[in-house]
Formats: C-alpha cells, sequence, structure tokens
C-alpha cells in the first residue's frame, strides 16, 4: 500500500475521534439514534476543523448496514459508523455510487446545479440515502444558488445535502434559511498538542518539550496544518525532534536570540536590540514569524500583568511561567499594550510593503521611545484643577492682614506672607500713599460711627465718570479679562443712593457671573470708601473716546495659535500626540 501523510492516515474514522466539535457530533449522533435526520445541513467554519470529515461520517452513519449494537439487555442504536460492512468500506474509499462529492470552486456554474437537480430524481444506487457533499459552496455563483433554491427546499426523501464552507458571510440568507446550521471552531493548543502527542507515540516520535506547543501555535487552530507541519518536521528533521532543529525548520529564531531581543525591548536597549535582531536576519531567519512570536511572548506578559492568575491563558511554555510573572510585575499594562499595538502595526507593514528588517528596526526605535504617560482621563483632571488654581488666583486675590487702627502714616506694614499676585504691588503701593488706615467698614451705619480720623473720605457719586476709571484701574489687575471684555464699553449709571447699574453692550458675556459682580463690587467699594450694589444690565454698546481706552498690554494678548503651541509642547501632552499621531485643533 502506499505512503499516507499523516493527515490522510490519522483522518477520524469515528464521531467520537473527532477533536474540539463536539458540539456537532454530539447533535449528529442523536439525530441519527432517534432517526429525526434533516434534509439539507451547512457546515461552516475555519479550515483544517473537520468540515468535510464529519461530512463523510455522517455518510458513513446514515448508510450503514450494522448500524446497531447489541448489549445486555437490547440492541441500540450507536449513531457510529461501523466502519466494516460495505456502505462504510466504500465511502471511506471514495467509491460509492451514493456519496457524491463536489468541489463547488470549480463547478461553479448553473449548467452544473441543473445536472444536480435532474440526478437527484434518481433513487440510490446500494444503499438507503443519496448524499451530496458540496464543499467550498460559497464559491457558487448567484444564478447556481437561486437554481438550487427549490432542490435544497424540498428535495427527494432519499436525498442529503450537506455543504461546507470556510466564508459563512459570502451564503445568501436564502440558502441559510433551508438548512440546519453548524459552526466548527478553532481548536485550543491543549487539544492540538494532545492529538499530535497520540500520533507521535504511535509512529515512533520523540519530541522534547514544547515542541508540540510550537506547532500548536504555529498551526493557529488548525489541526490539519499542525498533523501537516509534523509530517514536514518528520521528514526534515527525523524523528527525533528536539527544540532547536524545530526552530531551525520553521524559521524562527533561536530561544537565546530571541530572549535578548525581548530583553533589550523591556530595559530600552536599542543599541542591543537592532545587533540582535540583524543576528537573526544573517542567521536566515523568518523575521515574520520572530515577530509573531515577540507578540506572542508581550501578549502572555499582559495577560499576567493584568491579573497573575491568569496563567491558564498564556501560550508560551509553562516551564517559564515563573519568569513571565516576574517580569509582567516590573512593566505596566499601559507600556505592555503600546509595545502590542507596534509589534501588530509592524507587522501590518510587512505584510503591505515588504521590507521586514527595516520594519522591524523602526518597530524597536519607537518602542525604545514611548515614555510611561498617563491616561487621558487623568490628564483632563490635571488641566481642569490648574484652570481652577489659575482663576482662583486672578478672582480671588489673597488679601493683606486687617490693619491695627493705631498704625499710623509714619509705620510701614510688614507683610505676614508672600504672594505672587499681581495685586501686592498695588496693594504695597496703596499702603505707603494711604492716610492712616481703618479696619475695613461693611456697613453704612458703622461709617456713619466711626471718627473720620480713622476712616477713608467717603466719595461723591457725582464723580462716577472719574471713578469708573480708577475702578477699571483697579480691575486691570485683579481681573484682566474684565476690563478686556465684557466691561471694555460697559457704561456705569448711579440708580439710586447706593446701587450702580453697568451697561455692558450685547453680544458681550461673563465667564463667572457672581465672581465679576464681586470683583466690582471690591473695586467700587475701594474706590468711593464704601459699599455700593452693582447690577449688570445687558443693553446697547456705548462709544467711548479712543483717549480713555487704554492700550491691552501685550501679556493679556493671548491668540489661538499661541495657546495651542503651548499645549502641544507641554510634558505630559506631548506624548499622548505621538502615541495617536494627533494634532491640537482647537484650545478653550
Amino acid at each position: 500500500m502506499s505512503y499516507e501523510v499523516f493527515a490522510q492516515k490519522w483522518r477520524p474514522q469515528y464521531f467520537s475521534d473527532v477533536v474540539g466539535q463536539a458540539h456537532v457530533t454530539s447533535t449528529l449522533q442523536n439525530q441519527i439514534r432517534s432517526e429525526r435526520l434533516g434534509h439539507a445541513y451547512l457546515f461552516w467554519g475555519p479550515r483544517g476543523t473537520g468540515k468535510t470529515t464529519v461530512a463523510r461520517l455522517f455518510a458513513k452513519a446514515v448508510n450503514c448496514l450494522n448500524p446497531t449494537q447489541e448489549t445486555e439487555f437490547e440492541q441500540v442504536i450507536t449513531g457510529e459508523p461501523c466502519n466494516e460492512c460495505d456502505a462504510c468500506r466504500e465511502i471511506t474509499q471514495g467509491s460509492s455510487f451514493d456519496v457524491i462529492e463536489m468541489d463547488a470552486a470549480s463547478n461553479r456554474g448553473i449548467d452544473t446545479i441543473r445536472d444536480l437537480r435532474e440526478n437527484v430524481k434518481l433513487s440510490p444506487a446500494a444503499y438507503k440515502y443519496k448524499i451530496y457533499i458540496i464543499d467550498e459552496v460559497h464559491m457558487l455563483t448567484t444564478e447556481g444558488f437561486n437554481a438550487l433554491l427549490k432542490t435544497l427546499e424540498e428535495p427527494p426523501p432519499h436525498v442529503i445535502f450537506i455543504m461546507a464552507t470556510t466564508e459563512h458571510g459570502q451564503i445568501p440568507k436564502t440558502i441559510i434559511s433551508r438548512c440546519q446550521d453548524f459552526d466548527f471552531r478553532h481548536l485550543i493548543p491543549e487539544q492540538i498538542v494532545s492529538r499530535l502527542q497520540l500520533i507521535a507515540d504511535d509512529e515512533k516520535i520523540s519530541a522534547d518539550d514544547g515542541v508540540f506547543a510550537l506547532i500548536a501555535r504555529q498551526s493557529e487552530g488548525c489541526l490539519r496544518d499542525a498533523e501537516n507541519l509534523l509530517e514536514r518536521l518528520v521528514s526534515s528533521a527525523g524523528k527525533e525532534l528536539t527544540l532547536t532543529n524545530v526552530q531551525e525548520t520553521l524559521g524562527h529564531g533561536s530561544n537565546l536570540l530571541l530572549h535578548e531581543l525581548s530583553e533589550a525591548i523591556e530595559k530600552r536597549n536599542l543599541a542591543s536590540g537592532l545587533a540582535t535582531l540583524n543576528k537573526l536576519s544573517k542567521q536566515g531567519m523568518d523575521l515574520t514569524q520572530c515577530l509573531h512570536q515577540l507578540i506572542t511572548y508581550f501578549r502572555d506578559l499582559r495577560l499576567l500583568a493584568v491579573d497573575s492568575q491568569l496563567d491558564e491563558l498564556i501560550q508560551n511554555p509553562k516551564s517559564e511561567l515563573s519568569e513571565l510573572k516576574e517580569k509582567a510585575q516590573q512593566i505596566s499594562v499601559d507600556r505592555l499594550s503600546r509595545i502590542i499595538k507596534i509589534l501588530m502595526h509592524a507587522n501590518r507593514e510587512i505584510k503591505e510593503y515588504g521590507y521586514a528588517q527595516l520594519q522591524l528596526e523602526n518597530a524597536l526605535i519607537q518602542i525604545n521611545t514611548i515614555n510611561e504617560t498617563i491616561q487621558l482621563d487623568e490628564i483632563i483632571r490635571k488641566l481642569v484643577a490648574l484652570e481652577q488654581k489659575i482663576d482662583s488666583s486672578e478672582s480671588e486675590p489673597t488679601p493683606n492682614p486687617p490693619l491695627p487702627s493705631s498704625l499710623r502714616s509714619g509705620e510701614t506694614l510688614e507683610p505676614v506672607f508672600e504672594v505672587d499676585s499681581p495685586t501686592r504691588s498695588i496693594q504695597e503701593s496703596e499702603i505707603a500713599s494711604q492716610t492712616p488706615p481703618s479696619p475695613v467698614v461693611e456697613n453704612s451705619e458703622s461709617v456713619s460711627n466711626t471718627n473720620q480720623s480713622d476712616q477713608i473720605a467717603v466719595r461723591s457719586l457725582d464723580e462716577l465718570p472719574t471713578i469708573w476709571e480708577e475702578v477699571k484701574s483697579r480691575l486691570k489687575e485683579i481681573s484682566p479679562s474684565l476690563v478686556h471684555g465684557a466691561l471694555r464699553d460697559a457704561t456705569p449709571k448711579v440708580e439710586g443712593e447706593d446701587q450702580i447699574n453697568i451697561i455692558y453692550p450685547e453680544g458681550a458675556f461673563f465667564l463667572n457671573y457672581n465672581e465679576a459682580i464681586a470683583d466690582i463690587t471690591k473695586a467700587f467699594k475701594e474706590a468711593l470708601g464704601k459699599p455700593v450694589q452693582i447690577e449688570l444690565i445687558k443693553g446697547e454698546a456705548v462709544a467711548q473716546p479712543e483717549e480713555t481706552l487704554e492700550p491691552v498690554e501685550e501679556k493679556v494678548k493671548t491668540t489661538p495659535m499661541m495657546r495651542r503651541q503651548q499645549a502641544e509642547e507641554d510634558e505630559q501632552i506631548r506624548p499622548v500626540l505621538d502615541l495617536f499621531d494627533a494634532r491640537i485643533l482647537e484650545t478653550q
């Protein structure tokens, strides 16, 4: 007998041999045992997960001539093919006239489907059911699908359709609704390793620890790929498989060099990383495979950094678990996520443009230049706190300590504490130039009851235009945004004995209305020598002579472009912009 490759030789002959698809095989066996068979099935899922194999097993099971098994008390239908009768042997060998396998990729036209529609009317040649297995059914044309619809919905009672595909999304809904839908799933690495170990034991193949795990990772959940890869390794390196010769055959970097490269990334040693990458390239290693190994390694590190109890999810050998946990404690989840993102971006660039070594060098440079950053919400929180601090320093300057009544004009006031505020210079000059000051008076009754020699002279509201200019001068130091904003073209108006209405133009606004009232009231109180009630009223702009308007100081003019440039140069915001390749469009 001619040689059979592992994928053919070890193809499952019973439902119990199928790996990783118990949710499909158990359902089909129950249907066979209860004789509640469907007329059309759709098997879909990744390549190499058993779709065609299960279709053949189903065809054997429903046509098996010995479907029952005798027990101690009765005969029961097992739902498994016996693999001993003529029907099972013929279907296994592919010589049965009642099991027709079609490749829709090469028979995708409407003429083929028309022939099928005529042939399904014929009775089975030898057995109970005629089974049509249509592989890669998504390759059928729209006309072919339409021609199949009626037959698929109401086939003769002796016909069963089994369609297999890797592209479920390309199957028309009208076809799916006429079939029983079964999804085949990727196999987990442990299932593939167990199957490979079974094959190795029977074939007298010895392998080092980690070899089968490496093959399982390389196959990406596809058992057929894993079996073919084992076949290739045995042909290349013999039946004594070591981790070194397997890595050389697959084009992977040696463990030592990959360990050096990952260490260089973790320790931000760019020169060492570039040198190690060059060694891998000179040894003829497949740099794309090395990149995949790096992504897997840092993915495992990130899982352990999130929670050390996630060790069941890692793909690296369990022998390296303790070392991985130790390293995971030294790197933040955020940095590991950024490393994985840069490596995956390099993988995409290699697929699109090539130049694997150049792309990997760029990735190493990016990884070694990124800094630990804080989350965006933390940046926003700090910016809000900074804004509140600036607002409070502008609207509520630190006052001087209360002045004792015994202080005379010849004495000086020693500051109790230093205040880095624009109000400090004007407060000190006022203290030096004023007549002997007195405690601040809170209402008109206390003003009338206090000696005139111990208080500031109360001025009349008849001098309102002059007083208004003094008020604006004081406000320049307290809140420049008021003077150069809403109050620039505002006009004061006396309303009653102790009330002043300030009419500001239409379109002007106050960032904080209550703070604006407090600042203006304080400035009027200092200029008049008594408290007054202030009310802000929106009205039409009142033109003022140009000579009364003082030019805005240059330091107050901060254009949007200047604010944007300051934000882009900020040490905390700059890494965020670099990470997302972003730029600031607007500042508020």
